[in-house]
Formats: structure tokens, C-alpha cells, sequence
């Protein structure tokens, strides 16, 4: 359950709002994957993230590599070059997408479970989740062997944890408390 750095959010965020401002959603989220996968490719964020490797090189491999991309995401990559922030790269792309999804009323939930979730389990979670947010959901299903069963749903920055182990816990509170 890992957490996306500050920056990458904040990146995203204005990046967002330039796209809905110019109603380029779609074009910004393309513009955005294509940076984030050069920068995240082996030799391209060995030389970005090289700090021997003066800034204009740099910028200049950014200009032949992305010449494609529209100007401002273009400008953004050439920003992050200057910061020194290319690994936020995948990030930015993924809180980007988040934020354009939201917009649309689609929200991404992950269901940690003891053993794998079937069709119709998923199926009943996902619409569960629809009628208790009121919005769209993806779910994404991961096998957590440190479960002992239930699950634990991510949404957003939600946890709720309904896990035999949370149970067994709150129990033990419980008993301990009583006594």
C-alpha cells in the first residue's frame, strides 16, 4: 500500500487543472505516460538522474527524445529536468490519471484478500463499493498472505479493514479491557 511522494502530487495537480482548463484531458494523459515512460527507461534515468550530467545535455536529450509532445507537457518534462525530479516521473502520470478518473466519477478501490477473490465475490464488492460511494469503481484484488481471511479495502486514502486478524485484535482489546 504504498504512498506517492507529495511533489508528484502536487505536479499533477497543476497539471490537471491546465488540461481541464483547456479541455485536453486525454491529450495531457498520453503527453504524460509518453514522459513518464522515457524517464523511467534504464539508460534515459541513468543519464537523467546522473548528477555528473550537466542540465542542458539533459535538456537536450528530453527536446530529441519527446519533440513530439505538445508545449506545456513538454515544458513540464524540461521542469522536471531542471528540479531534478525525473524519478517522479511515473507519479505524476498515475496521480494525473487518478485525478482525471475522479473528475469523471470513477474511483479505484484494492481489496487485499487471504486467497484470490472470485468472479461473483468481485463482482458483489465492486457494487457495493458503487452503492456505498455513489460513484464508478475499478477494483484492483491482491493476495495479502499475511491475512488470515476477511479483506482490507484501499479507496482513495481510506483503509477500512475487515480482516480476521483487525477482528481477532479488537477481541483481544476487548477481553483485556474487561478484565
Amino acid at each position: 500500500m504504498a504512498t506517492t511522494d507529495l511533489a508528484a502530487k502536487r505536479y499533477a495537480q497543476a497539471a490537471f487543472e491546465l488540461a481541464l482548463e483547456a479541455a485536453t484531458l486525454d491529450q495531457w494523459a498520453g503527453a504524460l505516460g509518453q514522459i513518464a515512460s522515457f524517464m523511467g527507461e534504464g539508460n534515459a534515468a541513468s543519464v537523467l538522474e546522473n548528477t555528473r550530467v550537466p542540465v542542458e545535455d539533459k535538456q537536450r536529450l528530453i527536446d530529441a527524445a519527446l519533440q513530439d509532445l505538445p508545449p506545456l507537457p513538454l515544458n513540464l518534462a524540461r521542469l522536471l529536468v531542471r528540479k531534478g525530479r525525473t524519478a517522479l516521473a511515473g507519479d505524476i502520470s498515475t496521480e494525473f490519471k487518478i485525478l482525471s478518473e475522479q473528475s469523471q466519477g470513477i474511483s479505484r478501490a484494492r481489496a487485499f484478500t487471504a486467497v484470490p477473490l472470485d468472479d461473483s465475490a468481485r463482482e458483489a464488492l465492486t457494487k457495493r463499493l458503487q452503492e456505498q460511494t455513489g460513484r464508478s469503481i475499478i477494483l484492483e484484488a491482491e493476495i495479502d498472505p499475511n491475512l488470515i481471511g476477511g479483506l482490507v479495502i484501499q479507496l482513495g486514502d481510506k483503509l477500512v479493514d475487515v480482516s480476521t486478524k483487525a477482528r481477532l485484535q479488537a477481541l483481544r482489546e476487548s477481553l483485556t479491557g474487561a478484565v
